[in-house]
C-alpha cells in the first residue's frame, strides 16, 4: 500500500522548494521594477514624479533681510535648545545664516518677521514659540 510512498515525500519537497525559489525570482522582479521608479532625476536632484522645495532663502519683497551678525571664530549654539526648534528647523536656520543664541536674542520684529517667512514648513514658528526671549535665557544661563 504505501511502497511509493518516499517517492511522493521528495518529490513534494522538490516541488516547495522550486514554488519557494519562483516566489522569490518574481518578488525580486517586482521590487527591481518598483525602484527604477524611485530612481533620482538627473535634471532637478529630486525623486522622480516628486518635487521638494529648495530650502535656499527666497527674497520676500516687504521683508528685510537679516543683517550678518556670526563670529566665525566662536562654535555654533545647540539651537535645539530653544522650545519649538528641532534638528530640521536647526537646519534650516544653519542654512539661513543663523547660529547663535546672540543672533536670535538680537532680532527685531522685522527679523522675526523675515524668519517667519523663510522657515519652509514652520512659517510663524519663531513668533509663535517666541525664540527671542528663549534665546535670551539661554545666553543668561551659559554665563
Amino acid at each position: 500500500m504505501f511502497e511509493g510512498w518516499m517517492f511522493l515525500v521528495t518529490e513534494i519537497w522538490l516541488l516547495l522548494l522550486l514554488a519557494g525559489l519562483l516566489g522569490l525570482f518574481c518578488g525580486w522582479i517586482i521590487w527591481g521594477s518598483g525602484k527604477k521608479n524611485r530612481a533620482l532625476d538627473a535634471d532637478d536632484g529630486a525623486l522622480a514624479g516628486k518635487t521638494s522645495p529648495p530650502l535656499e532663502p527666497e527674497s520676500v519683497p516687504d521683508v528685510p533681510a537679516l543683517p550678518g551678525r556670526l563670529n566665525l571664530e566662536v562654535p555654533p549654539d545647540d539651537l535645539r535648545r530653544i522650545r519649538g526648534i528641532g534638528p530640521k528647523i536647526e537646519a534650516q536656520c544653519h542654512q539661513l545664516g543663523i547660529y547663535s543664541y546672540a543672533q536670535i536674542a538680537a532680532w527685531t520684529a522685522e527679523d522675526i518677521a523675515h524668519i517667519d517667512v523663510q522657515l519652509r514648513g514652520f512659517e510663524g514658528r519663531a513668533s509663535r514659540d517666541d525664540w527671542v526671549s528663549e534665546a535670551k535665557a539661554l545666553m543668561a544661563e551659559s554665563r
